[in-house]
C-alpha cells in the first residue's frame, strides 16, 4: 500500500487501444460514406467523439483517483467528485455485462442528508489494475483512515 495521499491514473495502454479502435472506425466511416452517406456520417461523428474523449483522458489532470486521509476524489473529464471515508461502508466488485466495476456501498444514514440518490455507486475506471485489486486497495485505505 502506498503512502497517502496517492493518485491513480487510467491505464494508458487501454486508452491507446481505444484511440486506435476509434480511429479505425472513423476511417471506416470515410470509406462507407461513399456508398451509404448516413451510416458513414454516423460512424464519423460517433467514433470521432469517442476518439476526442479518449485523447482527453490521456491528459494527466483530466481523469484520476486521488486518495488521502479524508477520503477520495474521482475526476473524470475534468469533473471532480469528493467522497469522505465516513460516507462509505465498503467497496466491492460487480460484473455488468462484460465489464467488472468497483462498487461503492454508501452508509444509509448519509443518503437522506446528502445529494446521494442511491445506496451504491461505482468508479468510472479501474485505474490500471483489476477491479478486485482496486476494491481491496480501497477497503484497506478506508480501514486505515478509521
Amino acid at each position: 500500500m502506498q503512502k497517502l495521499p496517492t493518485t491513480l491514473y487510467p491505464s494508458k495502454l487501454k486508452q491507446s487501444l481505444l484511440i486506435i479502435i476509434s480511429l479505425a472506425f472513423v476511417t471506416l466511416g470515410f470509406v462507407i460514406i461513399k456508398s451509404n452517406f448516413w451510416i458513414g456520417l454516423f460512424n464519423i461523428i460517433f467514433f470521432g467523439l469517442c476518439l476526442f474523449t479518449f485523447i482527453i483522458t490521456l491528459i494527466p489532470s483530466a481523469s484520476y483517483l486521488k486518495i488521502d486521509e479524508k477520503g477520495f476524489e474521482m475526476r473524470t473529464l475534468f469533473r471532480s467528485t469528493f467522497i469522505p471515508w465516513h460516507v462509505v461502508n465498503s467497496f466491492s466488485t460487480k460484473r455488468i455485462f462484460i465489464n467488472t466495476m468497483v462498487m461503492i456501498d454508501f452508509n444509509p444514514q448519509y443518503i437522506d442528508t446528502s445529494k446521494l440518490k442511491s445506496k451504491t455507486g461505482a468508479f468510472p475506471d479501474t485505474y490500471g489494475m483489476s477491479a478486485k485489486k482496486l476494491a481491496e486497495l480501497m477497503n484497506k485505505y478506508k480501514a486505515q483512515a478509521n
